[in-house]
């Protein structure tokens, strides 16, 4: 009698904390996408630097609470994302089952494109460096891609020895018959799409006084839609 009661007690107590833990994930899911295995699949993001660092990893100084995912296909909305251009990944914030925040990286095998904080990004695929994160700019054949990141340095003025993150590079490509051509300046750019198209291109350049360096996105967009127009 004495070990039918204690299994019975027992089967209770199981029941009741298994019943407990289901309402807690339950209650902790995702509102939207409830741990999409999909979305939710990356390693935990930890990457910790030297107390003292100047600046940060990141290319925005805040995460967006907007931010867009399309991972094999299927397109994710109102993420908080941001990109850390040192390490090369796209980081996703969100609230785990316990309730307090968590952050992990997308895996690179399943990444198509992202958006956050205004800019456009596609993992491209190159023949040298495998698979690489640049920003998008323009919708047609034709587009400018540009790759950011940051070096981690040494301030040893002063003897101090503290590191600190480098402003954010940015290497400018344009994307014209399925090649990838770098370009530094005006010619750089011109010559990269085909002779017939060459003098129209410089043409517009001069009219509209685009520096390539300084422009804005917005200016960069018309002129590669411009490009986009010609045969």
């Amino acid at each position: 009698m004495h070990y039918k009661t204690s299994f019975i007690l027992a089967f209770i107590l199981l029941f009741c904390t298994l019943l407990s833990f289901s309402q807690v994930i339950k209650e902790s899911h995702d509102p939207v996408y409830g741990f999409d295995p999909l979305l939710y699949n990356g390693r935990v993001y930890q990457f910790y630097v030297a107390p003292g660092t100047g600046g940060t990893q990141y290319l925005f100084d805040k995460f967006d609470t907007l931010g867009s995912l399309t991972l094999r296909g299927v397109t994710y909305n109102n993420l908080t994302l941001n990109y850390d251009i040192y390490n090369q990944l796209i980081i996703l914030k969100y609230k785990n089952t316990v309730g307090s925040y968590s952050l992990i990286e997308i895996s690179q095998a399943w990444l198509e494109k992202s958006s956050m904080s205004g800019c456009n990004f596609e993992n491209v695929t190159n023949v040298s460096s495998g698979k690489s994160i640049y920003q998008v700019i323009g919708n047609g054949a034709d587009k400018i891609m540009y790759y950011r990141n940051k070096e981690l340095l040494i301030d040893n003025l002063g003897g101090s020895m503290n590191h600190y993150f480098s402003d954010t590079r940015k290497q400018m490509f344009v994307l014209t018959n399925n090649q990838l051509k770098p370009f530094k300046k005006r010619k750089d750019f011109i010559k990269a799409f085909s002779p017939s198209r060459q003098a129209l291109i410089k043409t517009y350049i001069r009219k509209h006084n685009i520096n390539l360096k300084t422009a804005s996105d917005f200016n960069m967009t018309d002129l590669i839609n411009y490009c986009n127009t010609l045969p």
